[in-house]
C-alpha cells in the first residue's frame, strides 16, 4: 500500500494556511474552515487525508445539505463556478502547499473531489514526489532507495468492476459523467461526436454519436472541456499497434496514466511502465 497523502491547504483567496494543528482528524492537523447553513455560522475541520470524507462541525450538518463554506482567516466565500457533475452543488476550490488546487463538493454527504492542476504532467509529479516523502512514518525509510522490482504479490491491484474515476491529462476536469467515461471523437471520415465508454474497469459497453466502423482507428479522441486531444504519441497499442489515448486515473491516492487503444474493437488497455511498478489491472481478455 501507497503512504496516505495528508494535504498541506491554504486558502485560495488570501494565501494562507488553513491547516488546524490543534484540532486532528485521522491523526492529522485537519483544514478548518467557516460554515453558514439557515442561519447558523460555525466552524466546520475536514480531515486532509485525500480520499478520506471525515468532519467535524460546530453544529449539525443533515446529509444532503449544501452550506456555504468561507476561510475562517479573511472570511470569502470559498467557492467556484464549477459544478459537481454527481450532485449539481457548487465545487469549493481550496490551494495545495504545491501548487495546484483540490476541489471538493459543498453537499454534505457527496464525495466528489478531484485534484487540479495548470502543468498536470509536472506537477502531479512533484506533488505526489512531496507528498510520499511527507507521508513516510519511518525516516529510515525515507533514505532508503526503492526496490527497482516489487514482487507481484505486492502491488496494489485495480479489480475488475472497480470504478474508475477518470480525469483530463491536460486541464484536469473530471470525465466521468451521468455514468459514463465521456470522450470526444473523431472519425476517419472528420465527422465528430461523442464516445461513451463504461467507468468500470473490464466493462466494455460503449456507444458513440457517430458511426464507427467494428476495426477502424478513429482519427482523434479528445478532452469535452478543454478539447486537448488525448492521443499519446509514443505508446502503441500492445495488442494491434493502433494509437491510444492517454486519461488519468485516480488510485492508490494518486493519479496513474491509462491507455485505451483507439482501433473500434480493440480491447486492450494498459497503464504507464512507472505505474505498473506500483499498480495492477486484474487480468482481463479485452477492453
Amino acid at each position: 500500500m501507497s503512504p496516505e497523502i495528508a494535504l498541506q491547504i491554504k486558502c485560495p483567496a488570501c494565501q494562507k494556511s488553513l491547516m488546524d494543528r490543534r484540532h486532528k482528524l485521522d491523526g492529522h492537523p485537519s483544514i478548518a474552515l467557516t460554515v453558514k447553513l439557515k442561519g447558523k455560522k460555525g466552524w466546520m475541520r475536514l480531515s486532509p487525508l485525500y480520499g478520506s470524507y471525515s468532519l467535524e462541525s460546530e453544529f449539525e450538518l443533515p446529509a444532503g445539505s449544501v452550506p456555504k463554506i468561507y476561510c475562517p482567516k479573511c472570511e470569502a466565500e470559498l467557492v467556484s463556478k464549477s459544478l459537481c457533475d454527481k450532485c449539481r452543488a457548487p465545487m469549493v476550490p481550496l490551494l495545495l502547499r504545491e501548487g495546484g488546487k483540490v476541489r471538493i463538493c459543498a453537499r454534505k454527504g457527496c464525495k466528489k473531489h478531484f485534484l487540479e492542476f495548470e502543468d498536470a504532467g509536472e506537477a502531479l509529479a512533484k506533488f505526489y514526489d512531496s507528498y510520499a516523502a511527507d507521508n513516510i512514518a519511518d525516516p529510515a525509510a525515507k533514505k532508503a532507495a526503492p526496490a527497482e522490482n516489487e514482487a507481484e504479490s505486492d502491488k496494489e491491484i485495480i479489480a475488475s468492476g472497480s470504478y474508475l474515476q477518470a480525469y483530463c491529462p491536460h486541464c484536469s476536469q473530471s470525465m466521468t459523467t451521468e455514468g459514463s467515461l465521456l470522450l470526444g471523437v473523431t472519425g476517419r471520415d472528420g465527422k465528430k461526436g461523442e464516445l461513451h465508454l463504461s467507468p468500470y474497469l473490464n466493462v466494455f459497453t460503449n456507444r458513440s454519436t457517430i458511426t464507427i466502423p467494428h476495426g477502424e482507428e478513429v482519427k482523434d479522441l479528445t478532452c469535452t472541456h478543454c478539447k486537448h486531444s488525448l492521443i499519446e504519441p509514443k505508446t502503441k497499442c500492445g495488442r494491434c499497434k493502433a494509437r491510444v489515448a492517454r486519461i488519468n486515473l485516480d488510485a492508490m491516492h494518486k493519479m496513474v496514466s491509462f491507455f485505451i487503444c483507439m482501433r473500434k474493437g480493440c480491447t486492450w488497455h494498459g497503464l504507464s511502465d512507472k505505474d505498473t511498478e506500483l499498480i495492477m489491472l486484474e487480468d482481463s481478455k479485452e477492453w
